[in-house]
């Protein structure tokens, strides 16, 4: 059984969760991408995080994502389009990572509102699928030689924007995901200790 001082830890991790933040990882194959990407979820408050790959198996790395895993939510997807269609049906407004005239900086997207940020993968990117359903493409600014930074780096800078974001509102001060929500989380981290102890 978890101790009391480990399950005060759980209602406080599940205080700062960010119900309207999600992250959309789009045929990530590299394991070690993958996990430094769910590293950053947990970080920074993201619970939910869509995984679109064919098939369910997932490979992390435990030392990367150092267990950060074991405490998100994981929605398989085989597709982007039934992915985003679900996440617009939620309300949620769908940002892609795409380097384009049209791309507007992290630091002026309002990342505070109810978004979706998708994530391509390593080689090509975001999907055109994917680009054809964003309502915004985003871009993290940059004065080098390069253009782009690695997907996990780049999805760590975003969702710290996001962070500084809703900090500034006080949208971690309270819980702001539903009660019943963080209940049952909070009973699936019992469990998941417990099964491990």
């Amino acid at each position: 059984m978890p101790t009391l001082k480990r399950l005060k830890r759980f209602a406080k991790v599940l205080s700062k969760r960010q119900p309207d933040l999600v992250v959309v990882m789009e045929n990530i194959k590299n394991p070690h991408n993958a996990s430094a990407i769910l590293r950053s979820c947990d970080a920074f408050g993201v619970q939910d995080v869509y995984i679109v790959k064919e098939g369910k198996s997932f490979g992390v790395s435990k030392t990367v994502s150092s267990g950060s895993y074991r405490w998100l939510t994981l929605h398989f997807f085989e597709n982007t389009k039934e992915c985003l269609k679900h996440l617009k049906k939620q309300g949620f407004k769908i940002l892609t990572t795409h380097l384009s005239s049209e791309a507007v900086d992290i630091r002026e997207a309002d990342l505070t509102e109810k978004v979706a940020i998708v994530i391509g993968s390593e080689l090509e990117g975001v999907s055109e699928e994917a680009l054809s359903m964003a309502d915004l493409n985003i871009v993290v600014p940059m004065v080098g030689f390069v253009q782009s930074f690695n997907v996990s780096v780049a999805t760590a800078l975003i969702l710290y924007e996001a962070f500084r974001q809703r900090d500034a509102k006080g949208y971690y001060k309270k819980a702001r995901m539903p009660k019943e929500r963080r209940r049952e989380i909070f009973r699936l981290w019992v469990e998941r200790e417990k099964s491990e102890s």
